[in-house]
C-alpha cells in the first residue's frame, strides 16, 4: 500500500461547507484515512524571499492523507468528497517511502 496527499482546492467559504457530509466522508473511508489533516480559513504565499508573504491567489483548502494500493484506487475513493459539491477540486500526490512514517 502507497500513501497519497490530497490536496483540496477551490471550495466554498468556511461557514458554507457542509461538516456533516465531510464527517461522512471521512467516516467512510475507514482505515484508508491515515490523517484526516485540516481544512483551511485562508492562505499566504510567499514568491520569493525578497518579497515575503502576500495573501495566496490559489484556492488550497485542506488536505488528508489516504493509504491506497494505486493512484486508480485513490482516485476512486475521492470521487465521493464533498470538495466537489462546494465547487472545488482536489489534486492527489504519491508520498514518498518515508512520509508519514510513524
Amino acid at each position: 500500500m502507497e500513501r497519497f496527499l490530497i490536496i483540496y482546492r477551490g471550495a466554498s467559504e468556511p461557514g458554507e461547507r457542509q461538516e456533516d457530509r465531510w464527517a461522512a466522508w471521512f467516516e467512510a473511508l475507514g482505515p484508508a484515512l491515515l490523517d484526516p489533516g485540516s481544512l483551511t480559513q485562508d492562505s499566504i504565499e510567499i514568491p520569493s524571499r525578497l518579497l515575503g508573504p502576500k495573501p495566496s491567489g490559489g484556492s488550497l483548502s485542506g488536505y488528508s492523507v489516504i493509504e491506497a494500493a494505486d493512484f486508480d484506487a485513490v482516485v476512486r475513493l475521492a470521487q465521493d468528497c464533498p470538495i466537489f459539491d462546494e465547487r472545488g477540486s482536489v489534486e492527489i500526490a504519491r508520498l514518498g517511502a518515508g512520509a508519514g512514517a510513524a
